[in-house]
């Protein structure tokens, strides 16, 4: 054996110390992180139409929700930004789309629950059928408008299997459950409609904490599902989230829509240990409405985290989705926009968990690379854009340690009409 042959033949633990490989050296080789068969992980996000955060976790008090409490449970927020290009009404068409996407209105276009939109944004199902072929998805839904949404979707075959329950929730249970036990499918989402529709009937009441109650006992048919699958599959790993889709209006709880702390507050449920964006939300964001709600995670996380889990990797220069991954290393947290029209410059400000170590933090515009820094930096200035007079988009990716994350801003160069950042 040669001498390049003896070196590789003694890099085999973690941390090996190699000798005599070049010139009596003592070098410590880091073996790679170990391989994952990405197969045999899975994903299944539950969507709790109109559930209430505060009216949830009463519920967990009161025992009345035992399959939910079994998750770990954070305060997250809808609507976007408000007064940024993310601002959306918080409404189950909007926010489902979001959930679907993990974009905001100014990429999906999805501004209502107008069930002839269809959203312009990359779905998860096209992200994972893109990544790998042989992925199949599944989306069973109450509220038929969200699956007529992603009719595209489902007329390309993203989504393999598409039910529309018609405001009937035992059905989704009954055949999500179904397609857990026995089906092939490597995402699944499911949608429950009942406690919205008790929300809008008679608000919050006695009624509306049975509904949420009623809700858990079908989550829990569920979890029965995938325990028996579990048993024929013990090597399959399943990502389990649960989010609502927006909060309530106070003080009755009958509607949603507008922009309060109470119809911008949502939840995400995670059965995994999730990283500092959702466990550790920021106490000092840059705008403090809302109460700080915006140090929270967002709707928008969802997809990538499903993502991540399953291995998924869209290209980091071209990237296109809003939230950032809940799962492993975060990317980089709060990033927001700026645009200056006179200046016809855009600076870009992000905030990261935990202290700089010196990691590459690398910027694209509309897919190309315009910056590279590191994980000290915390903005940056584009300046002197080449752009003509009026309305302009520009998409920016910030990559920290091959961690994406994106943000889709606006300038107006025209000064006789005024426009969001």
């Amino acid at each position: 054996m040669n001498s390049r042959g003896k070196c590789l033949a003694l890099a085999l633990s973690a941390a090996t110390l190699l000798y005599g490989c070049g010139g009596g050296e003592e070098v410590v080789v880091d073996s790679p992180p170990p391989l994952v068969d990405y197969s045999k992980r899975k994903a299944l996000v539950i969507g709790v139409d109109g559930v209430q955060y505060e009216k949830l976790q009463e519920a967990i008090a009161a025992g009345q929700a035992p399959n939910l409490a079994r998750f770990q449970l954070a305060k997250t927020y809808g609507g976007g930004i408000v007064g940024s290009v993310t601002e959306q009404a918080t409404s189950s068409g909007a926010s489902w789309t979001t959930v679907l996407t993990g974009a905001w209105v100014n990429r999906h276009k999805v501004a209502s629950n107008d069930d002839k939109l269809r959203s312009q944004a990359d779905s998860v199902f096209k992200l994972i059928k893109d990544a790998d072929p042989k992925r199949r998805s599944a989306s069973i839904v109450s509220w038929n408008t969200i699956n007529n949404n992603f009719a595209r979707d489902i007329n390309l075959r993203y989504i393999s299997h598409a039910e529309k329950c018609s405001e009937d929730d035992q059905c989704v249970a009954d055949k999500t459950s179904g397609l857990l036990r026995f089906g092939n499918f490597d995402f699944v989402f499911a949608h429950f409609d009942d406690v919205d529709n008790v929300g809008h009937a008679v608000g919050f009441t006695p009624a509306y904490q049975a509904a949420i109650q009623d809700t858990d006992t079908r989550i829990g048919q569920l979890l029965v599902a995938l325990e028996r699958r579990r048993q024929e599959h013990p090597d399959e790993d399943w990502l389990i989230m649960v989010t609502p889709d927006h909060g309530r209006s106070l003080p009755g709880g009958f509607g949603h829509g507008g922009q309060t702390l109470s119809e911008k507050t949502t939840f995400i449920a995670i059965n995994k240990e999730a990283n500092a964006q959702l466990s550790s939300p920021f106490k000092d964001p840059a705008d403090m409405a809302f109460d700080g709600l915006y140090g929270n995670a967002t709707q928008a996380d969802i997809v990538p985290t499903v993502l991540t889990h399953l291995g998924v990797k869209p290209d980091a220069a071209s990237y296109r989705i809003d939230g950032v991954p809940l799962l492993g290393q975060p990317s980089v947290r709060q990033l927001s926009a700026k645009a200056d029209s006179e200046a016809r410059s855009i600076t870009l400000q992000w905030r990261i968990s935990g202290q700089p170590s010196g990691k590459p933090l690398t910027i694209y515009r509309d897919g190309k690379q315009i910056a590279q820094l590191n994980d000290a930096a915390t903005s940056y200035l584009d300046q002197d854009l080449e752009i003509r007079d009026g309305i302009a988009e520009l998409n920016y990716s910030v990559v920290l340690g091959q961690v994406p994350a994106a943000y889709l801003a606006r300038i107006n160069v025209d000064k006789s009409v005024q426009g969001n950042p």
